[in-house]
């Protein structure tokens, strides 16, 4: 098997930046100009949601409130449900070329979660296991949590799938979750969804931490080798600036 290249941890002033670098990785790799690609990337402050929700009632006023806060609104090209992020919080992808849509489309996830939650162990999160957490933000099956059904959600998985490419994604809450509290619930709120502030919850290291432990257990699993993020690549995720940003009427 062809090792997984890793890229750099990058650091965004501009959440939009880390959308496009996904959607930018998940072109070449599906177009063949790259192999199997790890990315990690921390930002600003935002709220992520779904297209679907992006058309619920009360979506403007979820906006609304978000911003108030200081969380701009982005809309992503993932499953799953409102999310909020801050620089204490890491963004991790894999992406694989596929051949065929559907073909492992659960499998992936399984695969994503059971990694995600070895990383964890490895930095000391007893019993950290995929499950739903009562009252989650991005509630679903494919969740990473510790504590059972009343504990802690650590993360939550979405996958994007192309003809020839698949990213299995997660965002892992390492520091600072008590800051996205609000947000959530305001966000939540005006959706009409419940929400659980005490999901929230701090992990034993930031990101750089989180970050290595995920490369350990990607090296495991699949190989790995160490690249740059090259320059066409972040061009092009700047080119997309602009597709994520929530429309209000």
């Amino acid at each position: 098997m062809i090792p997984v290249e890793v890229l750099p941890l990058q650091r965004f002033d501009d959440p939009e930046d880390g959308f496009g670098l996904q959607q930018a990785v998940l072109e070449k790799v599906g177009t063949g100009r790259r192999e199997a690609t790890m990315l990690v990337w921390t930002s600003a402050p935002y709220i992520a949601v779904t297209r679907l929700e992006s058309r619920l009632d009360g979506f403007e006023e979820a906006v609304a409130r978000a911003e108030a806060l200081g969380f701009p609104t982005l809309v992503r090209n993932s499953g799953g449900g409102a999310v909020a992020a801050n620089e204490g919080s890491l963004s991790f992808s894999l992406t694989f070329p596929v051949e065929e849509m559907r073909h492992e489309l659960y499998e992936r996830y399984t695969r994503g979660v059971e990694l995600v939650a070895a990383a964890l162990r490895r930095l000391g999160v007893r019993g950290a296991e995929g499950g739903e957490v009562e009252r989650e933000f991005c509630p679903g099956s494919y969740s990473v949590r510790s504590g059972g059904e009343r504990g802690i959600k650590h993360a939550g998985l979405a996958q994007r799938v192309t003809k020839r490419a698949a990213r299995v994604e997660a965002l892992i809450l390492c520091k600072r979750t008590a800051e996205l509290a609000e947000p959530l619930r305001a966000v939540y709120d005006a959706l009409g969804k419940p929400f659980r502030p005490s999901c929230l919850g701090d992990l034993p290291v930031g990101v750089e931490g989180v970050c290595e432990a995920l490369a350990e257990e990607v090296g495991e699993r699949y190989g790995t080798r160490e690249v740059a993020l090259d320059r066409s690549t972040l061009e092009r995720a700047r080119e997309l600036r602009g597709e994520w940003r929530a429309l209000r009427a």
